[in-house]
């Protein structure tokens, strides 16, 4: 079984966001807020469960996030893989901005880990970014976001009525465009109950859509349910339940 197509859907809310894949948009007469929380997710290949996620952000007064996503396989996908994928945002939340300063991403195998590292320096424009014997720097543009951090920045976005909306992402070497775009209203049924969303396709560098996210607004613009289409297969991630800060589930 592929493990690539797992960290994809993860870096959605995820990756995912997932999801990013995953934050919490909250409208207020001021502005938007986010609201921090915990949630669990299945993670499937056709009708075989392979993996759960979750994903917490946890936020401190001063306006600085830690947006954190972990998986591991389920079942019987975990007899033939023990891949553990550690997904982490931190940074800035600014006037309704998300605004990151480091990105860790570690794939744990029996044998091997791999691991990387992303520094954002804002006062020269620029992101380092560290692997195992490689070390190296671009210059971003203001609004830059990291492959997880846009998630956050696309739950905002959803909270302020936004249709559509695109971002400029330090991804392996490279600044790409993510644009994601509402399709439709859904009533999605999920384990963790049945909501009204909006649908939105994603759409990398202009390529055709591989992936579909649904979006609950009562749940503080929560993604419920990710899909995206692989050569191997669909794989879809869904949400089994959420708990807020306040204690509401």
């Amino acid at each position: 079984m592929n493990g690539r197509p797992v960290r994809s859907l993860l870096t959605l809310l995820l990756a995912t966001w997932l999801v990013p894949l995953p934050g919490i948009a909250q409208p207020a007469a001021s502005g938007q807020t986010i609201k921090p929380y915990s949630a669990e997710y299945r993670v499937s290949m056709g009708s075989l469960v392979i993996g759960r996620a979750n994903i917490t952000l946890r936020l401190s007064g001063d306006g600085q996030y830690s947006y954190r996503a972990y998986t591991a396989p389920v079942g019987l996908a975990a007899v033939f893989r023990k891949d553990e994928i550690t997904e982490q945002s931190e940074g800035r939340i600014v006037d309704d901005t998300i605004i990151p300063s480091r990105y860790l991403y570690t794939h744990k195998r029996p044998k091997r880990t791999r691991q990387v590292n992303l520094d954002f320096n804002w006062p020269a424009s620029r992101v380092a970014n560290q692997t195992a014997g490689s070390l190296w720097s671009m210059e971003i543009p203001k609004g830059t976001q990291d492959k997880f951090s846009q998630q956050l920045a696309l739950i905002l976005a959803l909270g302020r009525g936004d249709r559509a909306a695109e971002y400029q992402v330090a991804d392996g070497g490279l600044l790409k465009s993510y644009r994601y775009t509402e399709v439709n209203r859904e009533l999605i049924s999920t384990e963790s109950g049945e909501y009204q969303t909006i649908k939105l396709a994603r759409n990398k560098d202009d390529r055709p859509s591989r992936a579909t996210l649904w979006f609950a607004p009562e749940l503080n613009y929560l993604p419920v349910k990710i899909a995206k289409h692989e050569k191997d297969g669909d794989y879809v991630m869904e949400l089994i339940s959420v708990t807020w800060q306040d204690g509401e589930s």
